[in-house]
Protein backbone atom coordinates (compact mmCIF):
# COMPACT_ATOMS: atom_id res chain seq x y z
CA UNK A 1 0.00 0.00 0.00
CA UNK A 2 2.81 2.33 1.04
CA UNK A 3 4.44 1.81 -2.60
CA UNK A 4 1.03 2.88 -4.37
CA UNK A 5 0.88 5.84 -2.32
CA UNK A 6 4.48 7.00 -3.09
CA UNK A 7 4.13 6.93 -6.54
CA UNK A 8 0.74 8.52 -6.37
CA UNK A 9 2.75 11.23 -4.64
CA UNK A 10 5.78 11.52 -7.34
CA UNK A 11 2.42 11.66 -10.11
CA UNK A 12 1.69 14.93 -11.60
CA UNK A 13 -0.35 17.56 -9.93
CA UNK A 14 -3.59 16.48 -12.14
CA UNK A 15 -3.09 13.12 -11.63
CA UNK A 16 -2.67 13.17 -7.91
CA UNK A 17 -6.16 14.93 -7.29
CA UNK A 18 -7.63 11.39 -8.99
CA UNK A 19 -5.12 9.05 -7.71
CA UNK A 20 -4.76 9.86 -3.84
CA UNK A 21 -8.45 9.79 -3.34
CA UNK A 22 -9.14 7.07 -5.44
CA UNK A 23 -6.12 5.05 -3.19
CA UNK A 24 -7.81 5.89 0.12
CA UNK A 25 -11.05 4.90 -1.12
CA UNK A 26 -9.78 1.53 -1.81
CA UNK A 27 -8.01 1.37 1.50
CA UNK A 28 -11.13 1.99 3.18
CA UNK A 29 -13.20 -0.85 1.32
CA UNK A 30 -10.12 -3.14 2.25
CA UNK A 31 -10.12 -1.94 5.69
CA UNK A 32 -13.80 -2.24 6.21
CA UNK A 33 -13.51 -5.85 4.80
CA UNK A 34 -11.44 -6.79 7.23
CA UNK A 35 -13.64 -5.38 10.10
CA UNK A 36 -16.02 -7.58 9.11
CA UNK A 37 -13.70 -10.49 9.90
CA UNK A 38 -13.08 -8.46 13.29
CA UNK A 39 -17.15 -8.31 14.19
CA UNK A 40 -17.45 -12.08 14.28
CA UNK A 41 -17.42 -13.81 17.40
CA UNK A 42 -14.35 -14.23 18.82
CA UNK A 43 -15.54 -17.75 20.49
CA UNK A 44 -17.81 -19.77 18.84
CA UNK A 45 -20.16 -22.53 20.98
CA UNK A 46 -18.70 -26.30 19.97
CA UNK A 47 -19.89 -29.76 21.88
CA UNK A 48 -22.58 -29.62 24.72
CA UNK A 49 -22.68 -32.43 27.01
CA UNK A 50 -25.64 -32.39 29.75
CA UNK A 51 -26.62 -35.67 30.87
CA UNK A 52 -26.86 -35.92 34.24
CA UNK A 53 -28.30 -39.22 36.60
CA UNK A 54 -31.05 -36.73 37.06
CA UNK A 55 -32.00 -36.09 33.34
CA UNK A 56 -30.53 -34.51 30.03
CA UNK A 57 -30.02 -30.96 30.15
CA UNK A 58 -27.91 -30.40 26.65
CA UNK A 59 -30.46 -27.95 25.71
CA UNK A 60 -30.61 -25.40 28.22
CA UNK A 61 -27.11 -25.75 28.65
CA UNK A 62 -26.30 -24.72 25.09
CA UNK A 63 -28.50 -21.87 25.18
CA UNK A 64 -27.12 -20.45 28.60
CA UNK A 65 -23.70 -20.68 26.74
CA UNK A 66 -24.81 -18.65 23.53
CA UNK A 67 -26.20 -16.31 25.77
CA UNK A 68 -22.99 -15.81 27.81
CA UNK A 69 -20.61 -15.85 24.30
CA UNK A 70 -23.24 -13.60 22.74
CA UNK A 71 -22.97 -11.25 26.18
CA UNK A 72 -19.01 -11.53 25.71
CA UNK A 73 -16.55 -8.48 25.41
CA UNK A 74 -13.08 -9.46 24.21
CA UNK A 75 -10.91 -6.67 23.57
CA UNK A 76 -8.26 -7.50 20.44
CA UNK A 77 -8.79 -11.16 20.01
CA UNK A 78 -5.22 -13.07 18.88
CA UNK A 79 -7.03 -15.92 17.79
CA UNK A 80 -10.58 -17.54 16.90
CA UNK A 81 -11.70 -20.50 19.47
CA UNK A 82 -14.42 -23.08 20.12
CA UNK A 83 -16.19 -23.96 23.36
CA UNK A 84 -16.86 -26.70 24.48
CA UNK A 85 -19.02 -27.60 27.93
CA UNK A 86 -20.24 -29.91 29.96
CA UNK A 87 -22.63 -30.51 32.46
CA UNK A 88 -20.96 -31.93 35.11
CA UNK A 89 -23.14 -32.06 38.17
CA UNK A 90 -26.70 -31.09 38.87
CA UNK A 91 -28.32 -31.62 41.89
CA UNK A 92 -31.75 -30.62 43.60
CA UNK A 93 -33.57 -31.27 46.44
CA UNK A 94 -37.19 -30.01 47.84
CA UNK A 95 -36.92 -28.03 50.73
CA UNK A 96 -40.89 -27.72 51.93
CA UNK A 97 -42.44 -25.41 49.43
CA UNK A 98 -39.10 -24.09 48.08
CA UNK A 99 -36.15 -26.00 46.22
CA UNK A 100 -32.22 -25.69 46.26
CA UNK A 101 -29.94 -26.91 43.14
CA UNK A 102 -26.12 -26.86 42.69
CA UNK A 103 -24.24 -27.19 39.25
CA UNK A 104 -21.14 -27.73 38.49
CA UNK A 105 -19.92 -27.32 34.26
CA UNK A 106 -16.33 -27.81 32.61
CA UNK A 107 -15.74 -25.24 29.65
CA UNK A 108 -13.15 -26.09 27.03
CA UNK A 109 -11.23 -23.14 24.92
CA UNK A 110 -9.65 -24.44 22.05
CA UNK A 111 -8.20 -22.41 19.27
CA UNK A 112 -10.35 -22.97 15.60
CA UNK A 113 -7.83 -23.69 13.52
CA UNK A 114 -5.45 -25.79 14.70
CA UNK A 115 -8.25 -27.71 17.51
CA UNK A 116 -5.41 -27.32 20.18
CA UNK A 117 -6.40 -27.01 23.84
CA UNK A 118 -6.21 -23.47 25.02
CA UNK A 119 -7.65 -23.74 28.55
CA UNK A 120 -10.33 -25.72 30.54
CA UNK A 121 -12.47 -23.23 32.95
CA UNK A 122 -14.80 -24.65 35.44
CA UNK A 123 -18.12 -22.92 36.80
CA UNK A 124 -20.55 -23.97 39.78
CA UNK A 125 -22.98 -22.47 41.38
CA UNK A 126 -25.71 -23.14 43.94
CA UNK A 127 -29.63 -21.56 43.26
CA UNK A 128 -32.17 -21.91 46.66
CA UNK A 129 -35.79 -20.66 46.00
CA UNK A 130 -38.47 -20.57 48.96
CA UNK A 131 -41.10 -20.79 46.22
CA UNK A 132 -40.04 -22.55 43.54
CA UNK A 133 -40.01 -26.40 41.37
CA UNK A 134 -37.05 -28.05 41.07
CA UNK A 135 -36.98 -27.39 37.34
CA UNK A 136 -36.85 -23.72 37.62
CA UNK A 137 -34.25 -24.07 40.40
CA UNK A 138 -32.09 -26.48 38.51
CA UNK A 139 -32.03 -24.26 35.63
CA UNK A 140 -31.13 -21.20 37.81
CA UNK A 141 -28.40 -23.02 39.11
CA UNK A 142 -27.27 -24.30 35.63
CA UNK A 143 -27.39 -20.61 34.32
CA UNK A 144 -25.29 -19.51 37.34
CA UNK A 145 -22.66 -21.56 37.01
CA UNK A 146 -22.22 -21.36 33.37
CA UNK A 147 -21.73 -17.40 33.90
CA UNK A 148 -19.29 -17.96 36.54
CA UNK A 149 -17.31 -19.94 34.21
CA UNK A 150 -17.84 -17.48 31.56
CA UNK A 151 -16.55 -14.77 33.94
CA UNK A 152 -13.21 -16.52 33.60
CA UNK A 153 -13.19 -16.24 30.11
CA UNK A 154 -11.81 -12.95 29.22
CA UNK A 155 -8.92 -13.49 31.18
CA UNK A 156 -8.30 -16.87 29.25
CA UNK A 157 -8.13 -15.27 25.95
CA UNK A 158 -5.52 -12.12 26.65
Amino acid sequence: MRALFARAAHAPKALRRVHVPLLTTLCLAVTAGSTTLAGEPPVAVGEVSGSTPSGEFSIPLRSALNEGVADLTVTAPRDRFVLSATLLRLDAEQLGRGARASAEVSLVLRRARQQTLYAVIKGNATAEAADATLGETRADALRAAVRSALRRLPEALR
